[in-house]
């Protein structure tokens, strides 16, 4: 899910094994074949996955707030997570 505010943005998704990823770009990284690069991979693992088979599973984008919305519950454990990009300064925000 892509999500950005200035020049910064990410792409923002939960693999299978419950681990968030996100790729980090900036508007102004532009190889010489004019293509927008990606600067960076970020891994964040939790000690309980955010997803398991049975689960349940919410990712959304909150247009209003600009955020990246991820509800996930395993073993009646509840794990909310929230995820967006300081409009005025160049730095990610990962909540859980």
């Amino acid at each position: 899910m892509p999500i950005g505010n200035g020049d910064l943005a990410a792409n923002v998704w939960v693999e299978p094994n419950g681990d968030l990823l996100f790729y980090l770009s900036k508007s102004d990284a532009w190889s010489s074949g004019q293509e927008l690069l990606k600067l960076g991979r970020v891994r964040v693992r939790l000690d309980r996955p955010l997803v398991r088979e049975g689960g349940r599973f919410k990712q959304t984008l909150d247009l209003k707030t600009g955020t990246i919305r991820i509800e996930s519950m395993v073993d009646g454990r509840l794990t909310e997570i929230r995820f967006w990009i300081d409009a005025n300064h160049p730095v990610v925000n990962v909540e859980i």
